[in-house]
């Protein structure tokens, strides 16, 4: 990796996001981050990228919903300022999508927005992100994809459908993309974290109760953390990796394997 090195995160504000914005900064990168918070949550995350932003790091943030033709302008007026070339990782860490039952009670089960809003944001944003950064020549040579994907996209868990729907979507999508840009030497992966503890997950009825079974089901009896699947992201950012290709990998401590 060269100095002039840029990751784009879409979500980079908190969780695994800014877990692995934290990772790349103390190794050189650069910083392009868009997120989506209110004055409270956009106040702690500058005071505490403060703390943590290397001196030598450039890093920009936006905080805007991508889901809007004004936050994906903005978002392209951005990236036109870093230099041609330039971003080494793409991290598609959006976490921005309706929890609800499919067949409930008329006023609290899903719209056909909620479906296409979910979908968009979490599932669809993922290549065309990718698309206009390729379009636009910003991803430099043996750039690197990275999203992330859940057990939802083939397990049931309640009220995560339009979620888990988005997910699937991401690992067919991980795919394809993999397939055409292998030949610009662009890699494309997903990373599957077991149960992280984040501000997501408080969405869904009755979260302790969800910790609690899997902190029990864990082989090591805990919950991912963000900084477990950091530092996956960062063994995966070496020119060495560009091989892997098209592929889910998993970072749970064996979570996944337990019934």
């Amino acid at each position: 990796m060269n100095s002039n090195s840029w990751a784009f995160i879409l979500g980079g504000s908190s969780g695994m996001g800014l877990s692995c914005a934290k990772a790349l900064a103390s190794k050189g990168y650069h910083l392009f981050i868009v997120h989506r918070d209110g004055r409270i949550g956009t106040k702690s995350f500058l005071e505490e990228m403060k703390i943590w932003q290397p001196k030598e790091i450039t890093v920009k943030t936006l905080n805007v919903n991508t889901n809007t033709d004004e936050g994906k302008e903005q978002i392209k007026q951005e990236l036109k300022k870093l230099p041609q070339q330039a971003i080494k990782i793409f991290i598609h860490s959006v976490a921005d999508g309706h929890i609800k039952p499919i067949f409930g009670e008329a006023e609290k089960s899903f719209t056909e927005e909620d479906w296409l809003y979910t979908v968009q944001s979490m599932g669809l944003s993922f290549v065309t992100w990718s698309q206009w950064l390729f379009q636009n020549k910003m991803f430099a040579e043996k750039a690197k994809i990275f999203g992330f994907t859940s057990e939802g996209s083939r397990r049931v868990l309640p009220h995560y459908a339009a979620v888990g729907a988005s997910k699937a979507i991401l690992e067919t999508l991980c795919k394809y993309m993999a397939y055409e840009l292998a030949p610009y030497h662009i890699s494309v992966n997903l990373l599957c974290p077991g149960v992280v503890n984040t501000k997501a997950i408080r969405v869904f009825p009755n979260p302790a109760a969800l910790i609690e079974q899997v902190t029990e089901k864990n082989p090591n009896k805990r919950l991912t953390t963000p900084d477990d699947v950091a530092k996956l992201l960062m063994a995966l950012c070496n020119d060495d990796t560009e091989w892997l290709n098209g592929e889910i990998i998993h970072i749970d401590g064996g979570e996944k394997n337990v019934f």
